[in-house]
């Protein structure tokens, strides 16, 4: 038996950190995202090793940060490989065994890794189980570890930042949830939240015929684990796991209260065995059946419910101390949009340093009749061009650049095709929103007139509206533009479009004042 309580202290008492080989892209965001709403400073993922890449994209929070790419452990610097607590391997089940023996013995602090791969040789699984006796091996065939408000180790609780929250992952409490199945450990957690409980640890063990990490060890950790009060378990016909964790109980090894749900009693309704989802999921003998497991947990006092109905009652009965729910907005986490083409973050506003502008003041110098006198007006200028300057490589000029230049052509040429893309609903609405705020301003419109004057003639108001953001998901750009009406005397034609603003959103909360619209009122 392995002893896991020392790596389930040490996961509760310092930062961890991962090492990934290979590369799933949800399952890799919805462990940054956990980390995120944790608060953590700095993301559990330290590098990613994959060939043919050098650095990869993810959220982290609202931010886009740029991940390192490895071709091999060998190449992971030092000091990353001594900090290093866990592997998650996404690599396939034929490429599982070396890439775990290799990540074991470059990182020499590592205690644990997730073998994500199904269809892991059976001979391969035998062999890292012998040579990897001394450390948590999740898998293979599985969906990794959770250990709630401190680690996701793969896809387990959810891959969305509303499954972490709806399922309380960052809300540490009190019983443990084991299963074989990767979907069922995301239903047991589930249904432990409803219950009104919180889980302490949660494991998938893997639905492959030899797992490296039994359920006698986490059994074991459970007993030993002061937070852990209980255990939720689902198993299913096949092997002989519940044999062992009977022996357990009958040893007085563990004490704590257990509820079992034993799935697969269907099998028996067949007049030869049926072989269901997983590998180790098909009865041998009499004994491996369903019917026969469950009478060997309830013959040592173990609640095993008939149905999975009843299981999920049962979970109401286990005690449960008091706990401090954790809850974190998800709404910044709705509203990111990755940029294909840079990681740049928004400009801070600076309103002060005008007179250092030479490169946008000369660009102004040329556009206009005359130099601008005006050091706050250079600043807007900067802050505007520097807002505007990334776009990523979604919109209309970035996609018909890209594809011009794969049709051959020269860059100048390509920029050309980008440039003629600007149009009213890309980049080229700054003007129309001018005229429209000059238009209610020179014409005193009050606002509801001038919203009645546009819907009658069928008009789309220029600098209204966005496909993105929207009201409780604003456009930065326009908040960080805005602080620039706090430095003039007057800007009527800024509140003038505000109260265009509040009578459009009332009708939809994407009809908001968009990039363009702002540019234009405060320019003018």
């Amino acid at each position: 038996m392995k002893n896991l309580l020392h790596i389930l202290t040490d996961i509760r008492t310092r930062e961890q950190h991962m090492l990934v080989a290979g590369l799933h892209m949800g399952i890799i965001q919805s462990i940054l995202d956990f980390d995120a709403m944790l608060g953590k400073k700095t993301p559990s993922i330290v590098g990613i090793v994959i060939s043919n890449r050098k650095v990869v994209k993810f959220f982290f929070g609202k931010d886009e940060i740029r991940i390192p790419c490895y071709p091999s452990f060998d190449a992971v610097p030092v000091v990353l490989r001594n900090s290093v607590n866990f592997l998650l391997n996404l690599q396939s089940g034929r490429r599982a065994k070396d890439s775990t023996l290799e990540f074991f013995t470059t990182c020499p602090h590592a205690y644990g890794a997730h073998i994500f791969a199904e269809n892991v040789p059976e001979n391969h699984a035998l062999e890292l189980y012998e040579r990897c006796s001394d450390t948590c091996i999740l898998g293979p065939s599985g969906v990794g570890l959770l250990v709630p408000g401190y680690l996701k180790l793969g896809a387990i609780g959810g891959v969305t930042p509303e499954q972490i929250l709806d399922n309380s992952l960052l809300t540490p409490g009190s019983v443990a949830v084991l299963s074989t199945s990767g979907g069922m450990v995301g239903e047991l957690i589930h249904g432990v939240k409803h219950a009104g409980k919180r889980v302490s640890f949660a494991s998938c063990v893997g639905g492959d015929r030899f797992p490296i990490t039994s359920y006698a060890d986490f059994l074991l950790l459970a007993e030993a684990d002061t937070q852990t009060q209980s255990v939720v378990y689902y198993g299913e016909l096949g092997g002989e796991d519940e044999y062992e964790i009977a022996q357990l109980i009958a040893d007085k090894k563990f004490t704590k209260p257990l509820i079992a749900y034993i799935a697969g009693t269907i099998d028996e309704a067949f007049p030869e065995r049926t072989q269901f989802g997983h590998a180790k999921a098909l009865v041998r003998n009499n004994e491996e059946s369903a019917s026969a497991k469950r009478e060997a947990l309830r013959a040592v006092g173990t609640l095993t419910p008939q149905s999975f109905i009843e299981f999920t009652k049962a979970m109401q009965t286990l005690p449960q101390p008091l706990f401090s729910e954790t809850d974190v907005d998800v709404i910044p986490y709705q509203s990111r949009r990755a940029s294909i083409l840079s990681t740049r973050r928004f400009p801070k506003v600076d309103r002060t340093h005008g007179n250092d502008n030479h490169f946008v003041r000369g660009i102004l110098s040329i556009l206009m009749p005359k130099a601008p006198t005006s050091d706050l007006f250079v600043n807007f200028a900067t802050a505007t061009f520097e807002s505007l300057l990334d776009h990523g490589g979604h919109v209309s000029g970035a996609v018909t650049t890209m594809i011009t230049a794969r049709a051959g052509k020269d860059l100048v040429s390509s920029l050309a095709a980008g440039l003629l893309s600007i149009g009213p609903r890309f980049g080229g609405a700054v003007n129309a929103s001018a005229g429209a705020w000059r238009e209610g301003i020179h014409k005193a419109y009050t606002a509801s007139e001038f919203v009645a004057l546009k819907n009658k003639s069928g008009v789309l108001i220029p600098g209204i509206g966005h496909r993105k953001y929207r009201i409780g998901i604003p456009d930065p750009r326009v908040e960080q533009l805005a602080q620039f009406v706090t430095e003039l005397p007057q800007h009527p034609h800024y509140d003038f479009a505000r109260l265009i603003e509040k009578l459009t959103t009332q009708k939809s909360g994407s009809l908001i004042l968009n990039v363009d619209g702002i540019i234009a009122a405060i320019a003018l």
